[in-house]
């Protein structure tokens, strides 16, 4: 089972912890704030009150044995940068830590964080691109430039199935499943006859799926 240490319980750690405890993890979470942390009680399997700022609330906990430790505290810029900083010289094993600004982020970089997060100008991104996407039903980003959106199957595809059409060669994306009736369809749906009210997830570039939005819009 994977473990992963969570340090700060606001909004942002919170639904750190409750996804990862959905996704049947070990999960430790740390916060300064007693409260904060008895919310959390039935979704942390550890929870510790302490400053991690301070070495040995650190050291009470084996850093470099987690799968990776969530830095959530990115309205504190100074905690942040020296909490990533002394999480790092406990050897981790990946650091993914909130910045309230591009500069924080990339201070936390250089000091070791491999992902950083700046939730407010992605959720901007996510929020524009979902506008400009006519027809999306979902749209989830993977990275920067990856992408998969639920969109119901256009009136052209109905009564041909994928391999009949060859989707994936022909516009480079990945069809990873087909609803129909809200109920998915995991397997053997490229030879499945699409009909009206199916929806389908894609997965490809941003380009591709730019591209095939479209074309068929």
């Amino acid at each position: 089972m994977k473990s992963y240490l969570v340090i700060g319980a606001g909004r942002f750690g919170t639904g750190i912890v409750k996804e990862l405890h959905k996704q049947h993890c070990e999960v430790v979470v740390c916060d300064k704030d007693e409260r904060d942390l008895e919310l959390l009680e039935e979704y942390a399997t550890h929870a510790i009150v302490g400053d991690f700022r301070e070495r040995d609330v650190l050291d009470e906990l084996k850093i470099d044995q987690f799968n990776a430790v969530f830095i959530a505290i990115g309205s504190d810029a100074y905690s942040a940068i020296l909490i990533t900083k002394k999480v790092k010289e406990r050897k981790a094993k990946k650091i993914i830590a909130k910045a309230n600004n591009r500069e924080i982020g990339e201070i936390l970089q250089s000091l070791g964080a491999d992902r950083v997060i700046l939730p407010e100008e992605e959720a901007g991104r996510k929020v524009a691109r979902q506008e400009l996407l006519t027809g999306v039903i979902e749209y989830i980003e993977i990275t920067k430039d990856i992408s998969a959106i639920e969109m119901e199957v256009p009136e052209m595809m109905h009564g041909k199935s994928l391999n009949e059409m060859n989707f994936s060669r022909k516009f480079d994306i990945t069809v990873s499943l087909v609803l129909r009736n809200g109920e998915p369809i995991l397997s053997h749906f490229a030879d499945l006859k699409l009909q009206p009210g199916d929806d389908f997830l894609l997965i490809g570039s941003n380009t591709n799926i730019d591209k095939f939005k479209k074309k068929y819009k």
